[in-house]
This record gives C-alpha cells, structure tokens and sequence, in this order.
C-alpha cells in the first residue's frame, strides 16, 4: 500500500507544475472536473484494489502475467472494434508472449523443478 501511495502522490507531484504551466484559458467546467474524478477514482483505485487482491490470492509471479497480457488485448480489441488487421508478425508476438507468460507462471515447464526450502 506504501508502494501505490508513494507512485499516486510522486507522480501528482512530477504532473502538477505541467498542469499549472499548460492551464487551458477557458478553465475546465465542473462537469469536466467530475467526469476527471470519477476516472481517476474507477480507474486507478479501483483498479489498485483488484490488484492487491489479485497479489494476495495468486501471488505476485501470476499476477504481473496480466501486464504480459496487455498487448494481446489491445490487438485484439483494435481488430474487433477498429477492424484493425491483424497480422502474421502479431499473431508470431502473440504466441511469444503466451509462451513466455505460461513459462513464466508455470504452467508449462520443461522437465521438474526441485522446490527450494
């Protein structure tokens, strides 16, 4: 929790002189400020809690898969709703990823592992 509060308060320290500097001349309505929060509460924080969740039931080493995953989603995403064409070399990127993710949770291992103390 340490970790998470110090990124959300250094980085609103990095980004608030910028925000000062490149205020808009029309300042933002309160709608807009609403609208900023609420993104910043149901994307970052929600998101922080099923984080710390998904750390607590899975592990660390299974959660951070999820960040391997990232790629594979926007492509396919941008295929489904962009009609973006997916190409060979994604689909080689995306079977390298699915491989290395699997290696690296364990789901696939070659040979055994002898289960350190």
């Amino acid at each position: 929790m340490v970790t998470a509060t110090g990124s959300q308060v250094g980085s609103t320290m990095i980004l608030l002189p910028l925000g000062i500097l490149f205020w808009p001349d029309t300042p933002p309505s309160s709608a807009a400020w609403i609208a900023a929060a609420i993104l910043g509460i149901a994307a970052t924080g929600f998101a922080y809690i099923l984080f710390f969740r998904l750390i607590s039931r899975v592990g660390p080493t299974n959660t951070i898969a999820v960040t391997f995953l990232i790629p594979l989603f926007a492509v396919m995403w941008g295929g489904i709703f962009l009609g973006e064409i997916i190409t060979p070399r994604m689909l080689a990127g995306g079977l390298t990823i699915f491989a290395g993710t699997a290696l690296t949770t364990g789901i696939v291992s070659f040979g055994r592992r002898e289960k350190r103390a």
